[in-house]
């Protein structure tokens, strides 16, 4: 459904990240993990549009959409949740729906509202609440329920569960399994790696800006050298 071959990207000429080869199936998440400045958020930008590659391909549904602009990238079916400054504070939840519905071309705004809140439905009971009065996790739900409008194909999130909560990474998590089980592949990056690996089909790892590993997640989590590494294991 998506693959990403030979991809260096960067910023103001100096490269990030060095011919870097990954794809996402069908009904999937996908968990990148390695060190703070392997180049993983870079990576997600990059395949959005908004850092464009240098060189490489990046390919959705068989249509190649290197470089093109954040807002055409969604049009073909991406979105992307940044790890911060992903909602609008100053607004309620619905407004900040709005928004959402506002970039896309859903016109049956009742029905897709209800999917979106069978997802979260804390959130529909705190609809007329202003966003920047919300816990963590309640935000990080508002981004990710935003981003679901327009029924995504694929959803690309750069740490949800940053700074949250034991509690709330297992929910965020959980909310993960049922989007993908919905349709929505999911491509992740993640520093919490054994919570993300235990809902993923398979992993990457990018150390120093490069492809480290590629495998199962399965793979990860059982491999003594690469938990040691990356999991914190010991």
């Amino acid at each position: 459904m998506f693959e990403v071959s030979g991809l260096h990207s960067g910023y103001d000429g100096t490269i990030i990240i060095e011919d870097i080869n990954i794809n996402v199936q069908h009904d999937e998440i996908v968990t990148i993990i390695g060190p703070n400045g392997s180049g993983k958020s870079t990576l997600l930008k990059s395949i959005f549009g908004i850092v464009k590659p240098q060189q490489g391909k990046i390919e959705f549904l068989n249509e190649q959409i290197t470089g093109m602009k954040p807002f055409r990238v969604f049009e073909k079916g991406i979105s992307y949740v940044p790890q911060v400054e992903n909602i609008f504070s100053n607004l309620t939840i619905s407004e900040n729906l709005d928004i959402g519905f506002y970039t896309s071309k859903i016109n049956d705004t009742k029905n897709e509202l209800d999917k979106i809140y069978s997802f979260f439905p804390q959130l529909k009971n705190k609809k007329s609440i202003k966003s920047g009065n919300l816990s963590g996790g309640e935000r990080q739900m508002l981004a990710i329920a935003r981003a679901l409008i327009g029924d995504p194909k694929l959803l690309l999130l750069d740490e949800p569960t940053a700074s949250l909560a034991p509690n709330l990474v297992s929910e965020i998590m959980q909310k993960l399994i049922q989007i993908k089980d919905s349709g929505t592949s999911i491509l992740l990056v993640e520093q919490n790696a054994k919570k993300s690996l235990d809902i993923s089909e398979r992993c990457y790892v990018l150390v120093m800006g490069k492809n480290f590993f590629e495998g199962k997640a399965s793979e990860v989590i059982q491999n003594k050298e690469l938990g040691r590494m990356f999991l914190g294991n010991k």
